[in-house]
């Protein structure tokens, strides 16, 4: 943020000296835009408190910083371009992005004001031009968390700077509409068209997604370490495998987090070193935290829900070995560990409820053929 702060001021500066503007104005242009500058600093750095950033955003500042650098450079740039030509619709975008709605407004605007000040002639109307056209490509923008639709957003708010523009600048100008001057407000547009959806796919992809990339390797039975681990010891394989599948259908009935508990199923229960260096989802990171914790109450239900799907496949892998050929009473089993290690009572201190204990302990005995054939399966 200092970083973010000190570049605004030398650009400020270097851009009044190029000017060969006198005193008084240097000292007006640094106030502007250190002013515009310490709001966007303001606003990043609540809006990584308050948690209202995208994604892991907060946890990376390097992102805003440079789209935030690069911004300065195009805003000294753009006092040598034709003021149809300025592209702040992608800095509006692309910052907001990174960090929050109101945080990329700020920014946006504190480069447009940069620009503002070092071309002198510049009219009211091209800064409200470009301030609305950037508040309404953040407004198109901002909601979008876990569905992205890049087309209809894209097209309206390049639209909408290009009528801007021909509606603020053009007809202003001339009082009617000329072909040659409507060359650089198109190249305008169609450049920040291209920037904003290579960034925003780019940004969909290593950021967005990242999460869900993460989850489909870790829940993948073919990961490297669960091959291993089918390597090295065949039956915490299949135990770990058979706990995924019934805690993944639970947690789906029960409308809770599947992809972490699923996970959770799959690697509560190797040694230590074995997952110290897989880079987990913080959700995941938890659970795998209280199911570690050996001794202390449970408290989320996807932890109670793993446990006890690990449970009663323990016994059932228990069992199976002991009498193997006979066709053991999964049943019986089922509720004998629900009267002596899964009562109500047993499970007082965790978040899970009398319905969900009862549905838990419902699906679990429908599993009847699960257990029979695939189980029996994996144990012979």
């Amino acid at each position: 943020m200092l970083l973010l702060l000190a570049g605004i001021t030398l650009a400020a500066y270097a851009g009044s000296i190029v000017m060969a503007g006198d005193l008084y104005y240097t000292i007006r242009n640094l106030v502007l835009c250190c002013s515009a500058a310490l709001v966007t600093v303001f606003s990043f750095q609540a809006g990584r408190i308050s948690g209202s950033f995208f994604y892991d955003d907060g946890e990376y500042p390097g992102r805003f910083l440079i789209i935030y650098l690069c911004g300065i450079l195009c805003a000294l740039v753009f006092t040598f371009l034709p003021v149809t030509g300025w592209m702040f619709l992608f800095f509006y975008v692309a910052l907001a992005r990174v960090s929050d709605s109101v945080t990329g407004i700020c920014g946006g605007t504190s480069l447009l004001v940069l620009t503002t000040i070092l071309c002198e002639q510049i009219s009211l109307s091209a800064f409200l031009v470009y301030l609305l056209s950037g508040m309404i490509g953040v407004a198109l923008f901002a909601h979008q968390k876990d569905e992205f639709y890049t087309a209809i957003p894209l097209g309206l708010a390049l639209g909408s700077q290009l009528l801007l523009i021909f509606a603020g600048e053009l007809l202003i100008q001339n009082k009617k509409l000329v072909l040659e001057e409507a060359i650089v407000p198109l190249a305008n547009t169609v450049m920040n068209g291209i920037l904003i959806y290579i960034f925003l796919q780019y940004y969909i992809n290593r950021v967005a997604k990242k999460t869900d990339n993460l989850y489909l390797m870790l829940n993948d039975p073919e990961y490297e370490v669960m091959q291993r681990l089918r390597e090295q010891k065949k039956e915490d394989y299949y135990c770990a495998i058979h706990t995924a599948y019934l805690a993944e259908r639970i947690t789906s009935d029960l409308n809770l987090d599947v992809r972490s508990t699923k996970c959770a199923a799959y690697y509560g229960h190797l040694p230590a070193e074995e997952a110290e260096n897989i880079p987990f989802p913080e959700p995941v990171s938890e659970l795998l935290s209280e199911l570690g914790e050996n001794g202390k109450p449970l408290r989320k239900k996807e932890a109670v829900i793993v446990t006890i799907c690990y449970r009663v496949i323990r016994e059932i892998q228990r069992i199976n070995k002991q009498d193997e050929g006979k066709k053991a009473d999964y049943g019986k089993l089922i509720n004998q560990l629900f009267e002596k290690q899964f009562s109500m009572e047993a499970l007082a201190e965790t978040d899970i409820t009398l319905s969900n204990l009862r549905h838990i302990k419902k699906r679990l005995l429908k599993e009847q053929m699960y257990y029979e054939v695939f189980m029996r399966r994996s144990t012979t």
